[in-house]
């Protein structure tokens, strides 16, 4: 109200109440708010801040969960230099894999993922919430982009280089997430090549900068990719959605007989996992580009229907997005099921929440078998590992027809094994 325009005099005299003892208090607040305002803009600027990230918009569901790996240990690192960062979860657009006619744009994480135990690793806060603590604002963005020549000179080495930005325009792979009121201060442009961490050098020290986003963060690698205590950290942090999971255990209960258990899954589920066999078959657009690796509609019966001879289990779940017409042909599985949303379970679920409904399930089975380098299968087997199950029950692939053998299982690649680093937080019995 003081900076309203209005004649401030009356507000310096008695008023006319009669109490000839009222205190005159519009004075002092005002010389105490023009003589601390300087010093409350300084420690706002020097406290929190936030780290933004935006993918590739192409990308994939999976592919992009694996990026926030990578932002969120980027996060992990800032603060053991004592600033106070905090990650900031961009809302989901409208991704290339969901084809459901429903509205899917810019939707929150606790669609999908429990964000309590995400917060419990890397503080974090929806980006609704960091427009209310910035009125809308971003200090800097950083658009990035590979080098041409990664191996200038012979060598790969890490390194970042600041470029111009060219005619780049609304190029720059980010857009303000469905709200053009937000601004951005200042814009730069960079060449990156290496590890997270080499953004460090452009993130730390500076007090009057509170807010960057990077834009383009695939561009970045982890830190310690599959292999180091970061990564499964951070990986066993992503938490699943309740609902969600109460989805997958309802499925697993009148299909299959089979009670999970409590937790959150990185103990052994009960039983050692469901009595079924889990199939993950990716086709559609994967079908052009890995062809060779993906086995017909015959060959993959041939296949299931050889491993539960062997393995002697009666039921298949089916997780895929084959169109229905594919699906009713392998109906040819003996004990095949899959998971069929209806239009009100769209709604409530999203595709991601019903891709995330098909690992959960898939990630319980008995013994899994996926579909060549699909990150969708990469999922299932990081869930698979961080509940216990067996390598030999987890890292296995479909394999594609040969001539003359139509999708037997004979001298095929097989995924590679990738250990987990133990993960020492405990499990949450609440969940």
């Amino acid at each position: 109200p003081y900076f309203q325009h209005r004649d401030l005099s009356s507000d310096l005299l008695p008023r006319e109440t009669g109490d000839v003892t009222m205190r005159i208090e519009t004075l002092p607040r005002v010389l105490i708010f023009c003589a601390l305002w300087p010093f409350a803009f300084a420690l706002h600027e020097a406290g929190t801040k936030y780290l933004l990230y935006t993918v590739n918009p192409g990308e994939g569901f999976n592919l992009c969960r694996d990026v926030y790996i990578r932002a969120a240990n980027l996060v992990k690192s800032l603060r053991q230099d004592d600033e106070d960062w905090v990650l900031v979860l961009p809302p989901w657009p409208h991704l290339y894999h969901w084809t459901s006619p429903i509205d899917q744009q810019w939707l929150p994480w606790d669609n999908f993922f429990h964000l309590p135990s995400m917060t419990a690793y890397i503080p974090s806060v929806s980006f609704d919430e960091f427009r209310r603590i910035t009125s809308n604002r971003i200090d800097e963005l950083i658009h990035t982009r590979p080098f041409e020549d990664p191996f200038e000179g012979g060598h790969w080495v890490e390194k970042t280089q600041e470029v111009g930005c060219g005619n780049h325009g609304n190029e720059m792979g980010w857009d303000t997430w469905g709200h053009p009121e937000v601004r951005v201060r200042r814009v730069r442009c960079m060449a990156v090549q290496g590890r997270t961490d080499v953004m460090k050098l452009h993130l730390l020290n500076r007090p009057n900068v509170r807010s960057v986003l990077i834009t383009m963060f695939q561009n970045l690698l982890h830190t310690d990719y599959g292999s180091g205590a970061l990564y499964w950290a951070a990986r066993g942090s992503m938490v699943y959605a309740q609902h969600l999971r109460d989805a997958g255990n309802h499925f697993m209960m009148t299909s299959f007989g089979y009670d999970r258990g409590q937790g959150v899954g990185r103990e052994a589920p009960t039983s050692g996992g469901g009595p079924f066999i889990a199939v993950h078959l990716r086709r559609r657009d994967y079908l052009v580009a890995h062809g060779d690796v993906v086995p017909s509609l015959q060959g993959v019966a041939r296949q299931v229907n050889r491993m539960r001879s062997f393995l002697n289990i009666s039921h298949v779940f089916l997780a895929t997005d084959a169109p229905r017409s594919e699906k009713e042909l392998l109906q040819i599985i003996d004990g095949l099921v899959w998971f069929e949303p209806t239009l009100d379970d769209l709604q409530l679920y999203m595709d991601g929440g019903v891709a995330i409904i098909d690992q959960w399930i898939a990630a319980h089975s008995r013994h899994f078998v996926g579909t060549g380098d699909s990150t969708f299968s990469f999922r299932i087997r990081e869930d698979r590992q961080l509940m216990g199950f067996s390598r030999e029950s987890t890292f296995n692939s479909l394999c594609g027809d040969k001539p003359g053998e139509e999708g037997d299982i004979i001298n095929c690649e097989q995924p590679t094994y990738w250990p987990m680093v133990e993960v020492t937080t405990p499990p949450r019995e609440d969940l």
